[in-house]
């Protein structure tokens, strides 16, 4: 009964002695960091989201011989994108008498014009070349039409920047909308007008030259309100990205600020972490604008001699940020 007993023992522990022999001589730093990594995640009140699927996370790899690399990846990356947007030219695009169809039209009246023989006719076609020039001349329909498309762009920056909330935002959209009807109402009016020319100027012109002064001061006006909407929605939308940046700038201060509380809090659970190497921190996307436009990462490099003085109390955090080498990369 010993002996089989002793056999028993003797067989349990050959085979416990491969899974032993096989464990990773990185096993214990891996649970050590792991552990870190979730108390500094919650000290910086990252939102891993549902079963760790959202975007805040830290990311771990270790660096035999330089230390620990954390990847911070938090919403204000994300947050950053909304900050480079594009701001459209502030001049409003010139109206393009090729696009004009009212132009069209006056090129053809006077080609037909220089092709026909002098007649009585040319008293009725010169009138009629005239007043095609005039409504070549007030069809603002393109620059209108641009400003409106601004003043959407705008709108839309301005409602992105938390400029304006989301009933701000629908009326502002239901007077574009409005304006862009204006303007269409305009240009049809404008087109039926120089139709009927074509039936006879001389007959029509009295009634043209009246319902033509009408729609220049409409068709003036119109494009003032919709070249000042622009305008206002410009000025308001830069104004709304200035402050949304600063809060921006602001809350990444506030982020680096609780990372260094945090690691002189906590750098000192590294202990299987060799004394001689580091902790280098990645801010995903927070650091400063290349040159190229692009953004770069902001990184902190806290040697665990400098964790372990902050933790006993040789060092505050602030000193802790000012040792960590911070830059932009």
């Amino acid at each position: 009964m010993v002996r089989n007993t002793l056999w028993a023992s003797a067989l349990a522990a050959f085979l416990a002695f491969p899974a032993a022999a096989q464990e990773d001589p990185y096993d214990p730093l891996k649970r050590n960091v792991e552990a870190f990594t979730g108390m500094l995640e919650q000290a910086l009140e990252l939102d891993g989201g549902l079963f760790g699927l959202g975007g805040e996370r830290i990311d771990s790899m270790y660096l035999a011989g330089h230390g620990l690399v954390l990847e911070v990846r938090s919403n204000l990356a994300n947050a950053r994108s909304q900050l480079n947007l594009v701001v459209l030219n502030n001049s409003l695009l010139a109206l393009r008498q090729s696009d004009n169809p009212f132009a069209m039209l006056a090129r053809q009246a006077r080609g037909q014009a220089e092709d026909e023989e002098p007649s009585a006719n040319e008293d009725e076609q010169n009138p009629r070349l005239e007043m095609l020039l005039r409504a070549r001349d007030i069809d603002y329909s393109d620059t209108v039409n641009s400003a409106i498309a601004q003043a959407g762009e705008y709108a839309r920056i301005l409602r992105d920047a938390d400029g304006v909330d989301n009933d701000s935002f629908e009326r502002l959209r239901v007077e574009i909308e409005s304006l862009r009807q204006e303007n269409r109402d305009g240009v049809e009016r404008l087109r039926e007008l120089t139709e009927e020319l074509s039936a006879s100027a001389a007959e029509q012109g009295e009634r043209f030259e009246q319902a033509l002064s009408e729609l220049t001061a409409e068709m003036g006006q119109l494009r003032e309100r919709a070249e000042e909407m622009a305008e206002d929605l410009r000025e308001q939308s830069e104004s709304a990205q200035a402050e949304r940046a600063e809060r921006w700038q602001q809350d990444v201060a506030s982020l680096e600020l609780g990372l260094t509380a945090a690691m002189c809090e906590y750098g000192a659970s590294l202990r299987e972490l060799p004394a001689n190497e580091n902790v280098t921190v990645i801010l995903n996307g927070l650091g400063d604008e290349s040159s190229s436009g692009g953004r770069a990462d902001l990184v902190h490099t806290f040697s665990k001699s400098d964790l372990l003085l902050c933790a006993e109390g040789d060092i505050d955090p602030a000193a802790l940020g000012e040792r960590s080498g911070r830059y932009s990369y």
